[in-house]
């Protein structure tokens, strides 16, 4: 790969951006280990320790928008189209609905561990409530095409973090529309092309800010609901929520970087030294985190906003060194085998994780594997669910996923 000709890059992304898989598969365990922080031992965890491990989710959005805008942001910079819309659209179904489903159905007719009915109506800590084998066809329709996120009756149903996965497809679907416009007046990598560029970017932040600003007031405007319910139960502010709409701004975010990451590769924004990234973002990132804990309990929908300013920051550092042809030892760090593993298979495991913790659940009821609401539970109950779920989403990443994409790739 050459300076001049950056779209020849490896399509495993982790790989030329390196470290980022290490990241994704640290993030996929910060997922995996708040939710079962929370559902065997909430009182134990403590304050805002779970939320903060939240940022998981965020920095996979703000990758996504990193890594899937960035050959559209490519093509704005040059001025010329290179990116085949009918590729994209193919390997992006191909990435996401084979392992899905397979998961899902598993999950349902084999384990019967997914929710029956909303997880916030239905679901108990440290219990399997509301969960078994889904058979009603309209419930099993919208969760295997995942439209189920846009029905308050269907909402956080199934596998029910899946709900990301439908803003996924939202934000695949929507950003060839919004950039492929933009690429006959980019071009030249001149400064023109770099706003223009980012004005994507902006436009994904500014959605997002306004969509949480709504669902906020949407809540405090109706009497008696908690802000769980309205986040994740069966309601309209909930579809806004958990919409591409409200968490447009994570992957504004990711879009912008890409941006910066475009130009550094190809020699521009010299000024912007790693030790000035560091002395600029260290505070951003800072604050990021102040913000996060300061909005828990005064603007709940804004918590993972201010997250985006760190996972922002996480990404920027993490991709300069790649971009400009160099290394650095946080590279290097993201890069040690065991964390990219999981975040190759992250996807698989991501999904996984409830099913199991469900599962765990339903047994741990017959013989003891979890315990008590305590430190020691803190400790093993991640531990055990993520062991199970890094097993199976090894299992479908190798007989489900790899192949799908595999296929993908040959057509």
């Amino acid at each position: 790969m050459t300076a001049a000709d950056p779209v020849q890059a490896p399509t495993r992304a982790g790989h030329y951006l390196g470290g980022l898989e290490g990241i994704r598969g640290l993030a996929c365990l910060g997922v995996i280990s708040a939710h079962s922080w929370m559902h065997w031992a909430p009182d134990t965890t403590p304050g805002g320790l779970a939320q903060s491990m939240a940022l998981g989710l965020v920095l996979f959005f703000a990758m996504s928008g990193l890594l899937i805008s960035l050959p559209f942001i490519r093509d704005i910079a040059r001025g010329e189209r290179r990116t085949d819309v009918r590729r994209f659209a193919l390997r992006r179904v191909a990435r996401v609905f084979p392992g899905y489903v397979v998961i899902f159905l598993l999950s349902s007719f084999v384990l019967q561990s997914v929710y029956l009915g909303n997880a916030v109506v239905v679901g108990r800590e440290a219990s399997a409530a509301g969960a078994g084998m889904m058979t009603d066809p309209v419930d099993l329709l919208a969760n295997l095409t995942l439209v189920h996120t846009f029905f308050p009756a269907t909402i956080q149903t199934g596998i029910n973090p899946s709900w990301s996965l439908t803003s996924e497809l939202c934000f695949y679907a929507l950003l060839p529309l919004l950039l492929l416009p933009l690429v006959r007046w980019g071009g030249g990598f001149r400064r023109r092309a770099f706003w223009l560029a980012t004005l994507p970017g902006l436009l994904f932040v500014a959605v997002g800010l306004v969509a949480r600003l709504v669902g906020e007031e949407w809540w405090r405007h109706t009497p008696g609901m908690s802000a769980l319910t309205a986040e994740f139960g069966p309601n309209g502010i909930a579809v806004l929520t958990r919409s591409l709409l409200a968490i447009a701004d994570n992957f504004g975010v990711g879009m912008l970087v890409a941006v910066v990451f475009v130009w550094m590769e190809r020699g521009h924004l010299a000024w912007l030294t790693r030790r000035r990234l560091f002395l600029v973002g260290t505070p951003v990132a800072a604050v990021g985190g102040v913000l996060t804990l300061w909005s828990a309990d005064r603007h709940p929908w804004f918590v993972t906003a201010a997250m985006g300013l760190t996972a922002g920051v996480m990404l920027l550092v993490l991709v300069e060194p790649t971009a400009r042809r160099t290394s650095s030892g946080i590279v290097r760090v993201f890069s040690a085998r065991p964390l990219e593993h999981v975040g190759t298979i992250s996807l698989s495991a991501y999904l996984w994780h409830y099913p199991v913790l469900l599962l765990v659940s339903r047994l741990d009821a017959h013989v003891p594997l979890v315990g008590g609401d305590d430190a020691l539970t803190m400790v093993w109950a991640p531990v055990l669910v993520a062991t199970g779920s890094i097993l199976l989403g090894t299992l479908t990443y190798r007989l489900v996923e790899k192949p799908a994409m595999d296929w993908s790739g040959r057509r």
